[in-house]
């Protein structure tokens, strides 16, 4: 098949390299003429490991073209994978003003009307069915994208194109092989019958030639809700660990890792397991600014209660008790972060809570140091005592040559205490007081101690917080 491919960034040429090693012919156009030409270059731009082979193995089935037109002209399929941007400041990295906002649908909405415009002038009979694969909310597609696709077609979807919503469930750098092992793909049709059975047509023909897993068809409406409570309801499971987390670690005789094991036991009633471990917050280019339009979605429609606030809320709330962890220990000693990335095996670093927890300790009068095996291998690390928070979980960091003096805060609970020097003090964030207080450490701290620490630690959370968002 004969494909188009606009948007060629982390997520796009991913996917386009994917759709070439399938055996289609990938025709990709992106406004950076700079990268396409890198490209052409065998600079594989996007992190993922892996890539670079499967590129040099599916180019020769890809071109870049330098025009949409073009692009389309050649092609009876064409992906659209252009961003739908909020403010750096709302990316997730610093913490939420509390302000739902929508995403920004004008680089999307002018490039669908390019499309249109193109097709309108090309003299063929081909059908051309559009695949949205860019994150919009709710009604977005049928209020704003169709109404600007149409009036640049000069006619409505049907005869000569037709429009899929078709966004992915993926992960930065494991974007093949999410894109071509799915769970399910979700395609969003019109509501006209006769213009749906086309493009439920064309969508089944591709997608059957990349693998064998369901698609479930439904309006374009109802799968943008599906993408972003999708989206949205993975970062409620990492509140919901994370809760159990801070809980455990101010219980006697608790481990999260205990608590939260047994609830992904429960794959009946809980559904799955993953994302139910305690650690850092949600994040990503993609869930924190999700949260935050579904939150404003949900205002819009005059919901009850938006649950999709409470997320966003508790996610700056939960990074704000880890920076008090942190400014609890550090008694004058430099504070060190291991790790910028939002997850291991990325350089991303949009929306990454690490960098959310830094800029809340910067409002707090913290300036801690920012290290990470990939973006910073190169800071250096304080000559004496420091505390150290493992902020991304790259395995590097289980090797880390920590020191007597040293305070390390673990909210993955990775490090072995065998493994530690002597004169380390390690916190592992949601291991609780043993009720042994013969012990006599971080890790053993009695439970009566705890309890009377609970009002301060609330206090100054509260401070540093209200410091972080003012």
């Amino acid at each position: 098949m004969d494909i188009a491919f606009i948007g060629l960034g982390k997520l796009g040429f991913p996917c386009a390299v994917a759709l070439a090693m399938r055996g289609h012919r990938v025709r990709g156009y992106d406004t950076n003429a700079e990268l396409m030409a890198g490209y052409e270059r065998d600079e594989v731009t996007p992190f993922e490991p892996g890539l670079e082979d499967q590129y040099r193995n599916a180019k020769p089935r890809m071109t870049f073209e330098p025009s949409v037109r073009d692009a389309v002209a050649q092609s009876e399929a064409v992906f659209v994978a252009v961003p739908t941007p909020h403010a750096p400041r709302h990316d997730g990295s610093f913490p939420y003003d509390g302000q739902p906002r929508d995403f920004d649908n004008g680089p999307i909405r002018d490039c669908l009307a390019e499309i249109a415009a193109a097709i309108r002038s090309i003299d063929d009979d081909v059908f051309r069915t559009i695949y949205i694969v860019s994150t919009v909310t709710p009604t977005t597609t049928v209020r704003e994208l169709i109404p600007a696709m149409v009036e640049a077609a000069g006619e409505e979807p049907g005869l000569r194109w037709g429009v899929v919503y078709n966004p992915f469930f993926i992960g930065q750098s494991t974007v093949v092989r999410d894109f071509l092992s799915p769970e399910f793909v979700l395609a969003g049709h019109s509501p006209s019958p006769i213009v749906r059975a086309r493009t439920e047509r064309a969508a089944q023909e591709l997608y059957g030639s990349l693998h064998d897993r369901p698609i479930r068809s439904m309006t374009w409406t109802e799968a943008e809700c599906v993408k972003l409570s999708y989206n949205t309801y993975l970062g409620l499971k990492v509140l919901f660990a994370n809760t159990v987390m801070e809980l455990c670690h101010a219980l006697p005789d608790c481990n999260c890792d205990t608590v939260n094991g047994a609830l992904k036991l429960a794959t009946d009633r809980l559904v799955s397991p993953k994302y139910m471990d305690g650690g850092m917050a949600d994040g990503g280019p993609c869930h924190g600014r999700d949260q935050m339009a579904m939150s404003f979605a949900a205002r819009n429609a005059g919901i009850g209660f938006d649950v999709f606030d409470v997320i966003n809320t508790g996610r700056d709330h939960q990074t704000a008790y880890l920076a008090d962890l942190i400014r609890e220990h550090a008694a004058d000693r430099p504070v060190v972060l291991l790790g910028m990335a939002f997850k291991p095996g990325t350089n991303q670093t949009q929306g990454s809570p690490a960098l959310l927890l830094a800029n809340i300790l910067r409002a707090a009068g913290v300036e801690p140091l920012l290290h990470d095996p990939v973006i910073r291998p190169e800071t250096p690390m304080p000559p004496g005592p420091a505390v150290y928070f493992i902020s991304t979980r790259w395995e590097s960091y289980a090797d880390h040559p920590f020191r007597a003096g040293d305070t390390v805060i673990d909210p993955w609970r990775m490090l072995s205490t065998d493994r530690l020097p002597d004169g380390v003090e390690y916190i592992p964030v949601g291991v609780g007081p043993t009720s042994n207080s013969a012990l006599g450490s971080s890790l053993t701290r009695n439970a009566a101690k705890e309890n009377e620490a609970c009002e301060p630690k609330l206090s100054r959370f509260t401070g540093s917080y209200t410091a972080a968002i003012s």
